[in-house]
Formats: C-alpha cells, structure tokens, sequence
C-alpha cells in the first residue's frame, strides 16, 4: 500500500500529484498473516479493491472541496447581497422620507411627517392631492374649451368688422411680432405625463387668444365725437346726393353738443388735405401697428402734418365740406390699409381692452 506519511506530504506540496499518483498507482495485492493464541490469521486486500478505495477518496475529497468552494462562494454572494439590499434599503427610506415631506408640504403644513403624521395620513394626503390634480385637470380642459370660444369670437368679430380672411392672415402674423416688452418669473405648469396633452391644449388656445387680443389693443375703444348721433351705418347704402348704391367706409357722426373731432388714440398726423373725392378737409392720423384713423368733412383743421397726438387731442371742427348734405363727421378706421367697420371693432375692442 501507499506510504501514508507521504502521501500526505504530497497532497500538501502539490494536490495534483497527489491525486495523479492516488489514482494511477500500480496497487499489488496485499497479504498481512499473523498469528493470535496459537491461531493464523490471514487479512487479504486485493489491489482493485484498493484502487476502488484510493478512487472513491479522491472522489469524496474533490467533492468535499468544491462542496466548501461553493459555500464560500455563496457566503461570499449572500454578503454582497446583504449590502446592497442594506443600501437599497437606506436609498428606499431617504426617497420615502422625501415623498413624506412632499405630502406633508401638500397638507398645507398641517402635518408634521417625523412626529405625527401617521401612514394612514399621509396616503389620505395623497388621494386629496391626486383628486386636485384631476379637477385642475378638469379645470383646465374647461378654460381651454372657453379659450377656444374666446378666440372664435374676436375672430368672427374682425371678419365682421370687414377684414377677409386671408388679410387676417397677416395681421396676425403682424400682431405676433415682438412688441411691448413684457416678462417675468417662468415655472412650467406640470400635472405630470397623462395631462401634458391637456397642458398643451390650453398653451396653444391661451396664445392664439393672445394673438388676436393684441390686435384688438391697437384699436380704439372711444368714438372721435363726445355724445354725437350715428346718422349712417358702416355698409352699402343709396348715396345721399348721387343717389347710387355705394359702399360706405365708416360712420357719421352728427355733433349734439360737442362740435370737435379728436383723435381717438395716441398716433401720428399721417396727412392734412382737401380731398375732391367727397371727403372734403380732412385729417389722417397714422397709430401703431399700422392702423389708421380719417376724419372728413371738416370745418376747420387744428393740426399739422408729422405732428404728434394723444388721445383726446383736438384735430378740428365738425363741418360740411366735400359730399355732405350737412354737420357731420365722417370717420373710418383700417389696418394694413384694409377699412373696417367702426361700430363692431370699438365695441369688441371695449370688451377686449
């Protein structure tokens, strides 16, 4: 048989040999006779039985071996977890700390989430703020949909007044433009990932209202004649002198108790004339984004050309000059050169304004 001692001191210099020479030894036949109270004895191993023995530890030794590799290798996995379960959870009680701070703030303070607000409240603090987050949502939708009848209204307001719709093209494009300087603190409204589309919704409709509300802004809100009678209409009518069907451009106004004419927003004297058309003495005043102001048939003219107005600013006496049949002022407005009817521009731009 093997020499145990060196086997064992083989195994410890180099497992490999070990196992080579435990498994590919030339085992012999073993004998071992000895005699006992005058009786032989006789202890018979064969050398495949030892071999079968020799194996079998070999075998039983590497797989205790890898039996003890593979504990050490999940003890050694089950710390690694440990830690990271030990980490996520110290992340996982910062972020909930977080959230009950947040719904703390959402309880308008009236909770103290380290002393006294307990699970229960915190999840009822929730359900009411995600309640608010659906009626503002609601809200919302509603303003939207009124913004949307807004903008139709001033809309139809300006196709009324006259201006085609290609013409209101470009007086909003116009409009839009940058103009008065406005600003101010910006946080975005968010009601999170589902009402964005609702958020999107409103923003558009909000500048599209936007749009046309600043058109409205560059047209007057006053009539150019205190306490005057309207005598004729913005439209088609039967001339009064010629006697034919006619467009007519603007209103006439016939003075009660105040015989002057004024401007009826800050602007620019664009022209002073005697018009042989009809408009007799007459006075254009140029205001901002391109819109104009006549005032025709006067008797008299108090301003002079390039000079500058306010609003209220005399610009001549109510007369008779040019087609008239009597006392009157004749009064247009345009924008972009396009006339517009004074009636419903002046009124829509009082309920704008």
């Amino acid at each position: 048989m093997l020499d145990l001692a060196a086997t064992i001191r083989k195994s410890l210099y180099s497992p490999k040999v070990w196992v080579k020479e435990l498994w590919l030894y030339n085992y012999q036949d073993f004998r071992l006779i000895f005699e006992q109270s005058d009786i032989l004895h006789c202890f018979y191993v064969s050398a495949n039985t030892q071999r079968m023995i020799a194996r079998a530890l070999v075998v039983v030794v590497g797989m205790l071996l890898s039996l003890i590799m593979v504990l050490a290798i999940n003890s050694a996995v089950s710390i690694w977890q440990y830690k990271s379960l030990e980490a996520s959870k110290l992340e996982a009680d910062k972020k909930k700390q977080e959230a009950f701070a947040a719904l703390a703030v959402l309880a308008d303070g009236s909770l103290d989430y380290k002393k006294t607000a307990s699970q229960e409240e915190l999840i009822q603090v929730a359900r009411s703020y995600h309640e608010r987050l659906n009626k503002m949502q609601t809200l919302i939708k509603f303003s939207s949909h009124e913004l949307k009848l807004a903008y139709g209204a001033l809309e139809q307001g300006l196709k009324a007044s006259g201006i085609a719709a290609n013409s209101l093209r470009k007086i909003k494009i116009s409009a839009s433009s940058p103009g008065a300087a406005i600003g101010g603190p910006s946080e975005e409204m968010n009601l999170g990932n589902a009402s964005n589309q609702v958020i999107q919704d409103y923003k558009n409709n909000l500048e599209q209202l936007e749009q046309l509300k600043q058109i409205y802004k560059y047209f007057p809100t006053e009539a150019p004649v205190g306490r005057a009678v309207t005598t004729s209409k913005y439209g088609v009518r039967v001339h009064p002198i010629t006697h034919k069907l006619t467009i007519h451009e603007g209103l006439d106004y016939a003075p009660t108790i105040d015989d002057y004419a004024k401007s009826v927003m800050p602007g620019v004297v664009e022209s002073v004339q005697y018009s042989s058309s009809g408009y007799g003495n007459m006075v254009t005043v140029l205001h901002l984004n391109k819109v104009r102001t006549i005032y025709a048939h006067l008797d008299s003219i108090n301003v002079k050309r390039g000079q500058s107005v306010s609003q209220g600013a005399i610009l001549g006496k109510v007369g008779n000059t040019g087609f008239s049949t009597g006392k009157h002022l004749h009064y247009e407005i345009s924008i972009n050169n396009i006339k517009v009817n004074p009636s419903i521009i002046t009124v829509m731009a009082q309920n704008v304004q």
